[in-house]
């Protein structure tokens, strides 16, 4: 076992620096070959050695995002965590602000708050900036799906503040998306088109596919809103294009939900009912909850599309929620 142990070890750890990146898809692919040797390894640490355990999950969580894992992880992470009697502040720190993170997109806004508040405690007791802004930043999404854009944002610009002070633009990115979240929660679609712009820059800039594809599909809810309904359709097109290259389950449910709410822009009811269907079974398929700057949109549309179809709604909807990826890429 020690030898394999070791392979798996080196890879993940390997793998932890491309899982945001250019590289990103290849190394996740290579992940998802091992993730029964993966499983191995994390279940003979959690018996003989959880603090190896625990920093070998720590590398994990992009990996878990990328692929829709986000109950998978949490529940790894909270067990090593639970096995270890007196782990270090920094470490336990990494641990609870992991999870907050994990929680949140699986809907849990009571777990992730919880979790956050105590990273940042500690955080802020070391004077650690990047697990401030860490933590920060977890708690900034806990205000979103909390209807709280205004507590976001200054939690963000706090965030930022600390980037910049410790001269790290990788550390800002997550905050900065943040931002423009809550901004466009808040109602300033023209600010938020900014701070999105400004994100996809930066991450174009370092190859960062999966927030390209974010980015690029945010963009298009903001386009949609101006009523660009032709430039919103092109931009989710391009960021669904990504997400199925890249196996990306995070992202599909995002263009595919957007495309439906277009579809809907233009009294097109039948094809709205079932894009806006597929998202939900794209949504269901991963257990995660709809990102909350996303969720008054979508909901809008599918109360339109039910409207304008009628009886008809309910078999529009059950065709589109039964899609496979492949069928939602035809039907594109």
């Amino acid at each position: 076992m020690k030898t394999d142990l070791e392979a798996v070890i080196q890879e993940v750890r390997s793998a932890e620096s491309h899982l945001r990146g250019p590289d990103a898809e290849s190394w996740a692919a290579r992940l998802d070959r091992d993730h029964d040797r993966i499983e191995e390894a994390l279940h003979w640490l959690l018996k003989n050695d959880p603090t190896s355990g625990l920093e070998l999950a720590l590398a994990l969580p992009d990996y878990w995002h990328l692929r829709g894992k986000w109950a998978e992880g949490r529940a790894w992470l909270e067990r090593f965590l639970a096995a270890i009697s007196a782990p270090t502040p920094t470490l336990r720190c990494r641990a609870l602000s992991s999870i907050s993170g994990l929680a949140f997109r699986l809907g849990e806004n009571e777990k992730a708050r919880q979790f956050g508040n105590e990273a940042l405690e500690i955080a802020r007791s070391l004077g650690d900036k990047p697990l401030i802004v860490g933590a920060l930043t977890r708690l900034a999404r806990v205000g979103l799906r909390d209807n709280n854009p205004r507590q976001t944002i200054i939690l963000c610009r706090e965030a930022l503040a600390l980037a910049e002070e410790a001269g790290d633009e990788e550390l800002s990115l997550t905050p900065l998306h943040c931002l423009a979240e809550a901004t466009r929660m808040d109602g300033d679609y023209e600010g938020a088109r900014n701070l999105y712009r400004r994100s996809l820059g930066l991450n174009r800039k370092r190859g960062d596919e999966l927030v390209i594809g974010v980015e690029t599909s945010n963009l298009g809810a903001v386009e949609l809103w101006f009523g660009n309904v032709d430039t919103a359709v092109s931009l989710w097109q391009e960021s669904f294009s990504l997400a199925h290259r890249t196996e990306n389950r995070y992202l599909l449910p995002y263009p595919v939900a957007g495309l439906g709410e277009a579809a809907a822009a233009k009294d097109d009811w039948d094809r709205a009912a079932r894009l806006l269907g597929a998202a939900s079974g794209l949504f269901k398929a991963s257990g995660a909850a709809m990102d909350p700057a996303d969720v008054a949109a979508y909901e809008q549309a599918v109360a339109r599309a039910r409207a304008g179809l009628a009886d008809a709604f309910a078999r529009a909807w059950s065709s589109g929620e039964s899609m496979t990826v492949d069928e939602i890429a035809a039907f594109i």
